[in-house]
């Protein structure tokens, strides 16, 4: 059979190309790359090359499908609030792919069906304007489902209980009345370099006040009853009943914060004055970094904090057990190195690698963990530091 078409029908075939062969294009992120072919530099384009350099295929498949997930949801591909979004993702280079995981998770989530912000964003979906509230909007999202994570982990208290703690450090001790950080670096901005100097030894001297007496406790849940696996038909204690866990709503294979330090810019009512004090904040964060990560009293507050951890959730109620996370200071901020934090970061202990360690899935309300197999994959090495 031949199919006969005019020169002009032939001219609009040859018009649409793009948009046909998209069609059959199984990837959302080359189709939308396609359609912003005037723009390479687009969020879509640097999504799809974020993809195509990415080893681990199960992270390139949870990317992915997030994508696909709001692609499905938003009608506008190319204006409006879902390209916005991608866009949003990009600026926390380290968080992007879990960022957009939990937003997709948060839209498809049965549980919040009547819930408000998704009330709100199915209002917004075809909209072409941006809302001024939408980064509030989205991180309600990712809050409520990392939320809801761990209330399933919890499971009305048959095997946990809700323990949320937070690690603190003193930057000022003494005599000292400087309460407020950002007073702090004001000071810093107003002082010579040998001023400058003595002002973060005084500091540095708080600090270790602080590492050396705290008993650090870093935990989302505590376990109510002890956990085991079964070994055939003996049953094998894996966690005491009190141990701690950490609950991260992320896939294994990614190296993401613990807890963050003297973030004063992450407060909104700061944004004015951000850019005046920024570069010397970041000379202070760095100066308290290249000293606590070398230093023994640095490294005894992570050791304190490893030891009170017995493992952490990563996503698919996936525990692993502490004694195979790594935990190391870093310098990098949620913007990269442009704004620098003093944070404590976690990972699987990339020494492991081509290892295998055990791991164990959770399943609610047993307590009776399925003990699983894990190789540590081959991934980079390095510390994510500036």
């Amino acid at each position: 059979m031949e199919l006969i078409i005019s020169e002009s029908q032939y001219n609009t075939l040859l018009e649409n190309s793009d948009e046909i062969l998209s069609l059959f294009e199984t990837s959302h992120l080359s189709v939308l790359c396609k359609r912003f072919k005037k723009n390479p530099n687009s969020a879509a384009c640097k999504l799809l090359d974020l993809k195509n350099s990415l080893k681990n295929k199960k992270l390139k498949l949870q990317l992915e499908d997030s994508v696909e997930i709001l692609f499905k949801f938003f009608p506008r591909k190319t204006s409006g609030i879902f390209p916005k979004i991608l866009e949003l993702s990009l600026e926390y280079p380290e968080r992007t792919i879990n960022t957009l995981k939990l937003i997709s998770d948060f839209i498809i989530d049965p549980k919040f069906e009547d819930d408000e912000t998704k009330k709100r964003l199915l209002k917004l979906r075809d909209v072409s304007t941006i809302p001024d509230d939408l980064e509030d909007i989205l991180k309600k999202a990712r809050e409520k489902e990392y939320l809801k994570y761990e209330k399933d982990v919890v499971n009305k208290g048959k095997q946990f209980k809700l323990k949320r703690t937070s690690l603190s450090l003193d930057y000022s001790c003494g005599n000292d009345i400087d309460n407020n950080f950002l007073d702090r670096i004001k000071k810093f901005k107003e002082s010579d370099p040998k001023q400058f100097l003595e002002l973060l030894e005084k500091m540095k001297s708080c600090i270790i006040d602080s590492l050396v007496k705290s008993e650090p406790i870093k935990a989302d849940v505590v376990s109510v009853s002890p956990l085991y696996y079964m070994d055939g038909d003996e049953k094998i204690k894996v966690f005491d009943a009190g141990a701690n866990f950490e609950i991260k709503k992320m896939d294994t294979e990614i190296d993401s914060y613990l807890s963050e330090f003297f973030s004063i810019f992450k407060n909104s009512k700061y944004k004015d004055i951000k850019q005046e004090y920024l570069d010397i904040y970041n000379a202070v964060i760095d100066g308290i970094y290249n000293w606590i990560e070398s230093s023994n009293e640095g490294k005894d507050f992570i050791n304190k904090i490893t030891d009170k951890m017995a493992g952490v959730f990563y996503d698919n109620f996936t525990l692993v057990p502490s004694e195979y996370i790594n935990l190391y200071w870093s310098n990098v901020g949620q913007r990269g190195c442009k704004e620098k934090r003093l944070s404590i970061r976690f990972r699987i202990n990339p020494e492991l690698k081509g290892q295998t360690i055990p791991t164990y899935a959770y399943t609610k309300g047993s307590e009776i963990l399925d003990k699983k197999d894990y190789v540590v994959p081959e991934q980079n090495t390095q510390k994510v530091v500036c």
